[in-house]
């Protein structure tokens, strides 16, 4: 009487091959293998047929050697200033979403602002074998040439704000958003000033702002004011920031009609400092932000501001990069997108 054979421990931890499972699938293995690395041209029923072969045979690719083999990982690199800021938070979940969908994964890092962590943060990256890179880069420059040598190996694309301007980015058109803001402030009957950014020309976006708010008053025939900025030069654009310039320039006698701050973060700290010299905010000065921060809304009063549209700028951001990857882009082609904001009006003007 013929028996049938125990299986054995290493019989039960046997891992199926590809081979295998584009077998039970009825395909190649050129085929299951586009499946899984989520080649978005394989028809529906081809996929689904793949798919069921793999749970079947329990099949999982492991994606260290696929790394290995195809010398570069389903990984998408994404390196923000500071990743509990909600813009970026945004950003982040809305690039999520596109590279899951594209069949990629998304490693996001943070480099906190500091020239040597971002250069510790992109060589890691390139250890890692990512296939491609998107960056909001620390605003010194201190990589520049990093990163200039990280786009002839990797699709490179910047978001929020660019080292150069011959590269591939997905950002706010901060020069027209700037210009809707002072128009609005200027139908309002005042003639705002500009309070800028701690880094100066440095910061790419609060320099288009500028830019902005410079051509928009000179339409308009109105006389341009810049707050004079001598207080935490080269630091982040925080509310301090803001609060300590509007004062210093207040206590040297200025009182501004209106006001148009590079974020919601300074114009909250500039009404702090209005506040203090005994002028309202919304009432005395007209004041308006730039982003559409969290709080903006929440505030007394509530920030009259400019909503970026951060989920197209992570989406977008996503976009570039895999069509670099997939080769739908030739080779040093720089595919630069700009989205206009909208303009949300509330208590501050």
């Amino acid at each position: 009487m013929a028996h049938r054979s125990k299986k054995t421990s290493t019989d039960m931890q046997r891992v199926a091959t590809m081979g295998e499972v584009a077998q039970r699938a009825g395909f190649s293995r050129y085929t299951v293998s586009k499946v899984l690395n989520g080649d978005l041209t394989v028809k529906d029923e081809t996929r689904r047929s793949v798919l069921d072969a793999c749970k079947e045979l329990n099949y999982a690719p492991n994606p260290h050697a696929v790394s290995l083999v195809r010398k570069r990982s389903n990984v998408i690199g994404m390196v923000v200033t500071y990743i509990t800021d909600p813009f970026y938070g945004e950003i982040i979940r809305a690039a999520e979403q596109e590279a899951s969908m594209r069949g990629f994964q998304l490693l996001v890092q943070c480099s906190y602002g500091d020239a040597a962590k971002e250069q510790q943060v992109i060589e890691t990256l390139r250890v890692l074998r990512v296939c491609g890179v998107l960056v909001a880069p620390v605003v010194t420059r201190a990589n520049r040439r990093l990163l200039n040598e990280l786009e002839g190996v990797l699709p490179v694309v910047y978001i929020d704000r660019y080292l150069k301007r011959q590269s591939s980015f997905a950002m706010n058109d901060n020069v027209t958003s700037a210009g809707m803001l002072v128009d609005h402030l200027v139908s309002r009957g005042v003639a705002p000033a500009y309070l800028g950014s701690s880094h100066g020309s440095r910061n790419v976006a609060a320099r288009q702002r500028e830019e902005g708010y410079l051509e928009t008053m000179k339409r308009l025939r109105q006389k341009p004011a810049l707050v004079p900025l001598t207080i935490g030069m080269g630091g982040e654009d925080t509310a301090q920031f803001g609060y300590e310039n509007v004062a210093a320039w207040l206590r040297q006698g200025a009182r501004p009609s209106g006001l148009f701050c590079a974020t919601d973060s300074l114009a909250l700290g500039a009404m702090k400092a209005l506040y203090e010299v005994g002028l309202d905010p919304g009432q005395d000065v007209l004041v308006a932000g730039h982003d559409d921060s969290g709080f903006s809304a929440y505030t007394h009063p509530s920030i009259t501001t400019a909503r970026q549209p951060k989920e197209q700028i992570g989406r977008v951001g996503v976009q570039i990069v895999a069509e670099k990857i997939e080769g739908q882009i030739e080779p040093g082609k720089h595919i630069q997108r700009t989205f206009p904001s909208e303009l949300i009006i509330r208590e501050s003007a």
